[in-house]
């Protein structure tokens, strides 16, 4: 863009993209004056460091945080890209709250609305983990977020809608796109991968036996870029743990989504029924007979009613202080109470919300009392006590961990983890389940193993040649060709329901302005990193619910995006419509100077 009284100069755009500076990066001129408009310091500079994992962790983040710290600074903000390893980054995000800007993929999303609830509520903010990381604080959307909770039907998704809408226009983050998740696969000993939904546990207890192979289980062996996964099997855990399928193999839950369109339906428990006429709901839960944990001790009623308990407050009977686990806000915050009616019989007492919404809280890791009332006592991170805000449950490696699950831990030496069937559980005894078909037999292998790989493209050789049965974790496009040179690789690509995204911390100023944030999402071109990050793997969208029935069509995505449309054309910004967004936002020029008006 021009400065006051000049013309702007396409020639030099042109020379800045061909020397490489990159289409966002070739634009400056008065847009570099946005940094006088909110006056963060005396010589009026604007600054702001984008937190990324490195490549070797993810292989499309740092490209994303590159991409848009070239848009920012052709705007005229000084912006600067801080690749972080992957536990002290998100010590810094979600603990400490030490950051202006992150790129990163959601965890465990799921494009339900009430996912939403805990990610975006303004009770979270002063929350670790995965509770409201932006600082977001909007009552409208908190009243739009409440009332999805307790209401059915068109009123729902009226709120459903307007609650998109809302977080479209304010932008706590702005969304990049839903990236297709490849994974690689050998089909000479495992059948059945097409089927199997390897983000979830269930699905690794789909797969069968190759046709040929001896009936006999034998090893399964996967391999993982994630090398926490075999690090730390917290399913708690607020620093870095992801909604993982490795560690759900652990831990049994009450319920699990395996019904028709994605239902939650009996698993530790073998049924439940609303109690009918009472003003919230209100279920009646039956668990498995004779269930044990890994220990051999048995799991009862008080087990799930100590996690219900443990899961809204970690924290020590004397303590001034309510610390919940953040990763399962949303499930335990719908529990009132819970009741014990027996050995094996439950009621759960939820809050004022509807019976579908309430299901959620079916779905969290049931743990084993005698294990995990020990942890309650303050965390000490960096030798520094932070008794306010996290427990030694959130932040133990928990090795080894004692669950239900139907497998159990066998160790985790260096770069690998092990574990094998638990012979006790329901899935091997023969006990009475009225799941699907392909779980009726038990699981196709006695033993699970780990390996961890230090690149994507490590991942996808360690397939092709053999050494492993699958990658299981989603690699980047750019192993594509290593599995499609390979006659024993398949690749399975499906659009993943997580997605990238620039998250803002809107407790730091000008961030907390959603006008600004705003005028930030229009700096990120999302074709343009589809195209050249993702090299055509992902697909751009505006609202965490884009691909469910949920999302309203104002918000489908047409020629671009139809909330916050790029400020240009093919990945270079136009001068002219910044400055003018600018103007809109209450600042003018004035002898060449941006003040308010």
């Amino acid at each position: 863009m021009s400065t006051r009284g000049q013309v702007p100069d396409p020639t030099r755009r042109r020379v800045l993209a061909a020397a490489g500076v990159g289409a966002a990066a070739a634009t400056s001129g008065c847009l570099g004056r946005l940094r006088s408009i909110f006056g963060w310091q005396i010589d009026g500079s604007v600054s702001l460091k984008i937190g990324t994992l490195p490549a070797d962790t993810d292989p499309y983040a740092l490209r994303i945080a590159r991409q848009v710290k070239a848009w920012f600074s052709a705007a005229g903000i000084n912006t600067q890209v801080v690749p972080t390893a992957e536990k002290e980054l998100r010590q810094q995000v979600l603990l400490q709250h030490g950051f202006d800007v992150f790129v990163g993929r959601m965890p465990h999303a799921e494009p339900r609305p009430d996912t939403l609830y805990s990610l975006l509520h303004s009770t979270g903010v002063p929350s670790p983990g995965w509770q409201n990381p932006f600082g977001y604080a909007n009552l409208g959307v908190d009243d739009l977020l409440e009332t999805q909770r307790r209401t059915t039907g068109q009123e729902r998704r009226n709120a459903v809608a307007a609650m998109q809408r809302s977080l479209a226009r304010t932008q706590p983050f702005s969304i990049v796109g839903f990236p297709d998740d490849i994974r690689a696969v050998r089909t000479d000993r495992y059948a059945n991968w097409e089927n199997a939904d390897l983000r979830s546990p269930l699905g690794y207890l789909a797969l069968s036996r190759a046709e040929g192979e001896v009936e006999t289980p034998g090893e399964l062996r996967v391999v993982t870029t994630r090398g926490r996964t075999v690090g730390n099997l917290n399913p708690l855990a607020v620093e870095f743990r992801d909604r993982g399928p490795i560690t759900d193999l652990l831990y049994d839950s009450l319920g699990r989504r395996y019904g028709e369109n994605g239902g939650i339906e009996p698993w530790l428990a073998t049924s439940w029924q609303f109690v009918e006429n009472s003003e919230t709901p209100r279920l009646d839960v039956q668990l498995r007979p004779n269930a044990v944990w890994h220990d051999g001790k048995s799991l009862t009623a008080e087990d799930v009613r100590f996690t219900y308990e443990f899961l809204a407050d970690t924290s020590a009977r004397d303590s001034d202080n309510v610390i919940p686990v953040p990763r399962y806000r949303g499930e335990s915050s719908l529990v009132d109470e819970v009741r014990v009616l027996g050995d094996d019989r439950i009621e759960i007492a939820f809050t004022d919300c509807s019976r579908a919404v309430a299901m959620r809280a079916l779905t969290v890791p049931i743990l084993p009392a005698h294990v995990w009332r020990q942890r309650r006592n303050p965390a000490t991170i960096g030798g520094v006590t932070v008794s306010d805000v996290v427990t030694e449950a959130l932040v133990t490696d928990n090795t080894p961990p004692v669950g239900s699950g139907p497998l159990q831990f066998d160790g985790n030496p260096s770069g690998r983890l092990a574990l094998t069937r638990f012979d006790d559980h329901f899935l091997h005894t023969g006990a009475q389940f009225d799941g699907p078909a392909w779980l009726q037999n038990g699981v196709a292998f006695d033993r699970l193993v780990v390996r961890v790989a230090v690149s994507e493209l490590t991942a996808a050789g360690s397939v092709a040649d053999g050494t492993v049965d699958a990658a299981v974790s989603p690699l980047g496009a750019k192993a594509l060709p290593r599995i499609e040179d390979s006659d024993d690789a398949q690749k399975l690509v499906e659009q993943s329901p997580s997605f990238y995204f620039v998250g803002y911390n809107a407790r730091r100023s000008p961030l907390t302005n959603p006008r600004f944030r705003n005028l930030l999402g229009r700096l990120i071109d999302k074709e343009y990193l589809v195209e050249n990050v993702f090299e055509g793997h992902a697909t751009p969208a505006a609202s965490p619910l884009a691909g469910s029935d949920w999302l309203p069509t104002d918000l489908e995505w047409g020629d671009g995006d139809p909330m916050t449309p790029f400020y240009g054309s093919d990945g270079t910004l136009d001068e002219e419509r910044v400055e003018k967004a600018l103007e809109t936002a209450g600042y003018q020029y004035d002898a060449g100077d941006v003040v308010k008006r």
